[in-house]
């Protein structure tokens, strides 16, 4: 399926995500930090980004990861999407972490398959 890094400090959720993720055919490299996030994004071939944007830096995070890789995927996870975020503008979409998970497999499936036809018309 493709390569999705997961960035959250709250393992809480991520424990429970990273298993689903996997029982859906996708890999998962996880993060808990900004160095973290981009060690992996520069050693690993990450397809797609799952970022927490209540994590401490996720805006830092965001704007990084877009300038490393413009054409890179980025899922907002948050507790609500229809406020006015800055971030909105950066990360390709938002899914509501109460929202079911076909959402969320919806718009992963979208963006990985944005992210191909991008990769080969580049």
């Amino acid at each position: 399926m493709g390569t999705l890094l997961c960035i959250d400090d709250r393992t809480y959720a991520l424990a429970t995500r990273v298993e689903w993720l996997r029982a859906h055919g996708f890999t998962v490299v996880v993060a808990a930090s900004i160095e973290a996030a981009l060690d992996a994004l520069l050693t690993s071939p990450i397809d797609c980004v799952l970022l927490d944007c209540h994590m401490a830096g996720a805006a830092v995070v965001a704007r990084l990861l877009k300038r490393i890789r413009p054409s890179l995927p980025v899922i907002m996870l948050a507790s609500y999407c229809g406020v006015p975020c800055p971030l909105l503008g950066v990360v390709t979409a938002c899914v509501g972490k109460g929202e079911a998970q076909a959402a969320l497999l919806h718009k992963l499936r979208s963006a990985l398959r944005a992210g191909d036809l991008g990769q080969k018309a580049a």
